[in-house]
């Protein structure tokens, strides 16, 4: 009980000091930017390399007395550092980190689900070694590294664009012409030589510089081939200058493709070699430059950036500096600084730290939507899970988790500042302050008189025009047609028959009575006959019954001309009152009732129009009211890509909302855009983002009705 009680008191063993892995390296690399030295130490196993300090530097070469105190003590005894015990232990937790000491236990392997769920966006297929044959090819083109090669192709481009400015609709054809099938096939083989030719500038300007090439091959992006040459070991190499030569030598050499191309093009013979030269003299510089000028991705604009600047590790350095930034603003945690560079410098490293994760964020979000689409859709919704929890989710849990671990040094007055700003935060989403809701429109005159022809008759007077004034009564057009007016004179020449056939009749035979009677009728009904004729033929003077404007008048009509029956000629609209069909989402329309209160803007006039809801459709549009609203043609709303567009059919799901009122001080004179205001029920803005949220998930998952 004794020992158990003196063991118990005994305070913990400190662990075993962990043993760095035989094959790390270290090697020189000039200095930083502040004048220090700086080295490598290199995994040659994983080809990476990590840059190191003075600091790193010693405690690597004290490494034997197996303890942070001692470590410190002799780093400081020997030079003039003054490190922390802590100094060390942050090193040794940033070797474990990154695997280069002895696990202590061997790290349990991935299972193959696994490593295809963090991996499937990016996959690298090695395919060849050319390190031989780089060397022994290097001598046959080291001329064009020279400086009368350069002079040479810089004249190439001059005279090529010169040739190309004057043959401009060749030019101009042979882009038209790059969406046929040879196009399509000389790009194809266009794209891929280039590729090739980008990846060798690489690959001979490292061996021209004696960095080992150690395999090219094929890297998949979002199953996307991408060509790829590893040039890791460029780190070996002091000088900045030389690691920029070989980050920029891919770009470098497309624009000596392109120089050379453009002046080919003018004189090669029609055909698939000629519009392959003009796609490599053309676009794929600019595909090139758009694809890797980026140096917020680990593509060339990126190397060529921290080779330009001498900062290896860009990305990762100017991250410590912007989430120092964060921690200072926003919690009052006061880090040391990364590294000793200027003030101006460090304003740039955070800010180019911000914008990569804003480029990042965007990436990785379309990128999750291609994947999300391009699989069906349960697993096309995992594989978008997956993306974005692994990309945008997981550094920001760490981060919290980071800031949660060292909240002993967070200030309080940061922290009640900050719960003040989140819960005004909070107020403003989750309180239902608005009732408002904004949405397009067509408005349009609440009368119309539209205007048909009877029957079939000759246009006599268009008295007319569009857009014409008109008072009730007034004459718009004169016909005439043969038809009735005959009809007219027969019935008329038929009564007076009769009429004269009574008459006489009662001094005819003892018949004559009876006679005269049945003459009688058959004279009044002639008589109406003929009154009927004469209503048709006052039917061909057409007026307007109603005062307004001549609109939607058939140009083509010309007097003399023969129209046929129920032809619509032209249409009389006016009136103070107006009608609107307003389009509004689902979760719009769930907030409207009749009867509500609305105020419609349309272009072009500064005086609002008031009126109210008079019915909500419970269906959703399939096809757009008029060709004004789709966005093709100048509309607020898109139209879907997969439908033809003569079917105006919406990429989203849109409710119509039929709104009516008075008040015009004119008649409007053709359908017009508007913007409505509605009045609808409270609704907080956090609860539209939520509701919005599970409409989507409902419907792209099948679960729901589809949109």
């Amino acid at each position: 009980m004794a020992a158990a009680s003196m063991m118990g008191a005994m305070p913990a063993a400190p662990p075993p000091w962990p043993a760095l892995r035989d094959e790390l390296a270290i090697h020189p690399a000039g200095r930083n930017r502040d004048g220090s030295p700086a080295w490598h130490l290199s995994d040659p196993v994983r080809n990476q390399f990590f840059r190191i300090g003075w600091l790193e530097f010693e405690i690597l070469r004290h490494w034997s007395l197996c303890d942070p105190v001692r470590i410190a003590e002799a780093v400081a005894a020997d030079t003039t550092l003054a490190p922390e015990p802590d100094d060390v232990v942050d090193f040794v937790r940033f070797l474990q980190q990154q695997q280069l000491l002895r696990a202590a236990m061997p790290k349990r392997q991935a299972s193959a689900m696994h490593w295809l769920l963090q991996n499937y966006l990016f996959i690298r297929i090695p395919l060849i070694r050319p390190e031989r044959f780089l060397r022994k090819a290097l001598p046959y083109v080291s001329w064009m590294f020279g400086t009368r090669f350069l002079v040479a192709t810089l004249v190439a481009a001059v005279l090529g664009l010169l040739l190309a400015a004057r043959q401009w609709d060749t030019v101009q054809a042979n882009l038209r012409g790059a969406m046929s099938w040879d196009g399509v096939v000389a790009f194809a083989g266009a794209l891929v030589f280039s590729k090739c030719w980008h990846e060798f500038g690489h690959a001979f300007m490292a061996t021209r510089f004696g960095v080992r090439v150690g395999h090219m091959g094929v890297a998949l992006l979002v199953m996307w081939p991408m060509a790829y040459t590893d040039t890791g070991e460029s780190w070996k190499l002091e000088g900045s200058r030389r690691r920029l030569a070989i980050a920029s030598a891919g770009v470098m050499a497309e624009g000596v493709l392109a120089a050379w191309c453009t002046l080919l093009w003018s004189f090669a013979p029609e055909g698939n070699f000629k519009n392959a030269l003009f796609f490599l003299g053309t676009t794929a510089w600019v595909l090139t430059i758009a694809v890797n000028a980026s140096p917020f991705m680990r593509f060339d604009g990126y190397f060529i950036l921290a080779d330009a600047l001498d900062y290896p590790g860009l990305h990762e350095r100017a991250g410590r500096w912007a989430k120092r930034w964060v921690r200072r603003t926003f919690l009052g945690i006061e880090d040391p600084r990364p590294d000793a560079v200027s003030p101006r410098f460090a304003a740039f490293l955070t800010g180019f730290a911000f914008l990569t994760w804003l480029y990042r964020l965007t990436l990785f979000v379309g990128i999750a939507v291609v994947v999300y689409h391009a699989f069906f859709k349960a697993l096309g919704l995992i594989l978008f899970l997956v993306e974005i929890v692994t990309f945008v989710v997981k550094p920001m849990f760490y981060e919290v988790r980071t800031w949660w671990a060292r909240r002993a040094e967070i200030r309080r007055s940061t922290v009640g500042r900050w719960l003040a700003v989140l819960a005004a935060v909070a107020v403003v989403l989750l309180v239902p302050w608005s009732s408002g809701i904004t949405a397009d429109a067509l408005v349009e005159a609440g009368i119309e008189q539209p205007v048909f022809t009877p029957f079939p008759a000759r246009l006599e007077q268009v008295s007319v025009r569009e857009g014409d004034h008109v008072k009730p009564g007034q004459v718009l057009f004169e016909l005439s047609a043969p038809s009735p007016r005959d009809e007219t004179a027969k019935a008329d020449a038929l009564r007076e028959a009769y009429e004269s056939a009574a008459r006489g009749a009662v001094a005819l035979d003892r018949d004559g009575v009876a006679k005269q009677v049945v003459a009688e009728r058959m004279a009044d009904q002639y008589d109406v006959q003929r009154q009927a004729s004469t209503a048709e033929l006052h039917r061909l003077r057409l007026v307007a019954s109603d005062g307004g404007i001549v609109r939607d008048l058939d140009t083509t009509l010309q007097p003399g001309n023969w129209v046929s029956p129920g032809s619509r000629i032209a249409t009389i609209v006016g009136g103070t009152r107006w009608r609107a069909d307003v389009l509004v989402s689902e979760a719009d329309r769930a907030r409207l009732v009749a009867g509500s209160e609305v105020t419609v803007y349309p272009r072009g006039r500064w005086n609002p129009l008031h009126g109210r809801v008079v019915a909500v459709d419970n269906g959703a549009m399939e096809h757009l009211p008029s060709l004004m609203l789709a966005k093709n043609h100048g509309g607020p709303i898109p139209l879907n890509p997969t439908a033809p567009v003569k079917d105006l059919k919406p990429a989203s799901v849109w409710y119509r909302v039929r709104v009516e009122g008075d008040g015009l001080e004119a008649p409007l004179p053709a359908e017009e855009l508007a913007t409505v205001h509605m009045e609808g029920r409270r609704e907080s803005i956090g609860r539209r983002w939520i509701d919005s949220a599970l409409l989507i998930l409902l419907q792209q998952t099948g679960l729901g009705k589809e949109g």
